[in-house]
């Protein structure tokens, strides 16, 4: 008796990559449904605000989707989409003249643990790039490699930002 092969949700990324490159939408739904759960959590703290954030996911799906022809694999799957993500958040972050002050914002719930704001508060105020980092590590769990790739920034530039992140949230915290 043959083993069956294993469902597409066990197959590793660069596989559903490539068949998605084939055209296989299945082969990319896999793939959005294993990095959509973090995906919002991160665009989400990323952007302050999860109509955007769910905006920034939206968009920087259907442009891996359309850009998928031109992945090479020279980076791992998931340092190319984080890049595309990161890319449509900030987008989103650009203001429009039509939209300023039209904006709606959603209520968010209260939370319990006075220390899980303040922590909240101080990743807000630091500057974006020192964010981007300190959350792809964090909360994303990527390496400094990967944060340097999906940034385009060099090894040394996301050591450095993570290093000024944690001093200056350290700073803002006591």
């Amino acid at each position: 008796m043959t083993n069956p092969l294993p469902p597409p949700s066990d197959f590793p990324d660069e596989l559903l990559a490539g068949r998605a490159q084939g055209g296989d939408r299945t082969a990319f739904e896999t793939l959005v449904l294993r990095y959509l759960g973090p995906a919002r959590a991160f665009c989400t703290k990323l952007l302050r605000d999860q109509v955007l954030a769910e905006d920034a996911c939206q968009d920087g799906f259907l442009k891996a989707w359309r850009g998928l022809p031109g992945f090479r694999g020279e980076a791992k799957f998931r340092t190319w989409l984080w890049r595309i993500l990161v890319n449509a958040a900030n987008d989103l972050r650009k203001p429009k003249p039509e939209a300023i002050g039209e904006r709606e914002f959603e209520a968010v719930p209260e939370r319990d643990v006075v220390a899980e704001d303040a922590v909240a508060r101080g990743v807000a105020e630091l500057p974006d790039r020192q964010r981007e980092v300190l959350l792809m590590r964090a909360e994303l769990g990527l390496d400094l490699e990967e944060i340097a790739a999906a940034l385009g920034i060099t090894y040394d530039a996301a050591k450095a930002n993570l290093s000024l992140a944690r001093k200056k949230l350290r700073e803002l915290l006591t």
